[in-house]
């Protein structure tokens, strides 16, 4: 039955940079931490990495030591929300879904952290539509309405714009999902003047991280107003829209048929320092151009090295959509290849049925119980 992604709520204003998000996967790495000790540990690396993000185009957000710990908190709060890491029991791991990202996270000598990687963006944006795209679709479509604008404006037009895209999603959504929309719906429609501090937990942090992402420039001073890059133009324009509306709904279907096709090719463009100007893109080829053999090549060294990163268990299998994400983005970062998750699928349920094949899809109806099995040599 579908789900309806309410959206990330536990956070607040100042969790705004997602190069955190990956060095709470560094950290965690293949360990479980308790929760106290991630925090002080991500405190130390924060302190640590204080001159990269002095260094950074956009500084707020800086995660402080503090008796409470509630900035690592609630940066942790984020990761989870996000799917990529889990709690039990008063401790971190890594889920299924990080540890695609383990081999892209590697450290840098020189390299600012806090500038992410197209891997990184990739993923982020990827976790970001699926887990929160009815908050982070509406600002993108304020941005797309009103062009470059203040913070302040962007807060006090946020409830309007937000109604306008939960009510265009309960019309169209099915009955189960309509419901749980319907009563998100009814909540904003009562938020009153003492929700500005709800709003405030919204909109800026979805500001910068559309920044960090290439998306946004926000301004260093004066009112710091925010408007789309031309990368965001571009990404903005690719976005469906629900029939006879302005509104964006990035569905399911569409994240596994073009997202990583689209974002592949968008995100892995050259950029400037400020994200204002794309110069040339790096992907050379779409995956549905390439012949049948040299995707059938392709995919079985992809598959070993899926199979190497993402394998936890001596039982000879890994879950397929993390596998398939992982896959995606070493096509689009290590090949110039761009590929969707669906087209990648198919093409393993083909070749699958070869007679020289090692490997073997198993599908379930349930997406997440669907696993390739590997045959020893």
């Amino acid at each position: 039955m579908p789900k309806y992604e309410v959206g990330i709520t536990e956070i607040n204003t100042l969790v705004r940079r997602l190069g955190y998000v990956s060095a709470i996967l560094r950290l965690l790495e293949h360990k479980t931490l308790s929760e106290s000790v991630l925090y002080t540990r991500l405190e130390k690396w924060s302190l640590s990495h204080e001159r990269d993000l002095m260094g950074y185009a956009n500084q707020q957000g800086f995660i402080k030591a503090t008796r409470g710990q509630a900035a690592p908190r609630r940066y942790t709060n984020f990761v989870v929300s996000m799917g990529l890491i889990g709690r039990i029991a008063g401790a971190c791991r890594v889920t299924r879904f990080g540890k695609p990202l383990f081999p892209f996270l590697r450290w840098v000598p020189g390299h600012n952290p806090f500038e992410l990687t197209d891997a990184e963006r990739c993923a982020y944006l990827y976790w970001l539509l699926v887990k929160d795209s009815d908050q982070l679709l509406t600002v993108i479509r304020m941005l797309v309405a009103g062009g470059s604008q203040s913070l302040s404006d962007l807060q006090n037009a946020f409830p309007t714009f937000y109604l306008q895209q939960l009510q265009a999603r309960m019309l169209t959504a099915e009955a189960s999902v309509a419901r749980d929309i319907l009563a998100a719906r009814n909540r904003v429609a009562h938020w009153k003047k003492g929700t500005k501090r709800s709003i405030e937990n919204i909109v800026p942090p979805r500001i910068h991280w559309l920044a960090d992402l290439g998306l946004v420039s926000i301004e260093n001073s004066g009112k710091r107003h925010s408007e789309l890059t031309e990368m965001g133009i571009q990404f903005s324009q690719s976005l469906p829209k629900i029939q006879e509306t302005q509104v964006f709904h990035t569905s399911s279907v569409w994240l596994r048929k073009q997202f990583f096709g689209i974002a592949g090719q968008i995100l892995m463009g050259t950029i400037d320092r400020q994200w204002t100007e794309i110069h040339v893109g790096t992907i050379d080829r779409q995956w549905t151009e390439i012949q049948k053999l040299e995707r059938k090549e392709l995919l079985y060294k992809l598959t070993f090295q899926a199979f190497e990163t993402l394998r936890s268990t001596s039982t000879p299998k890994i879950s397929l959509y993390p596998a398939l994400i992982y896959m995606v983005l070493l096509l689009i970062t290590d090949n110039g290849i761009a590929a969707n998750l669906e087209e990648l699928q198919a093409d393993l349920d083909m070749f699958s049925k070869e007679p020289d094949t090692r490997y073997a899809v198993r599908f379930s109806h349930r997406e997440n119980e669907s696993y390739l099995i590997f045959f020893p040599t």
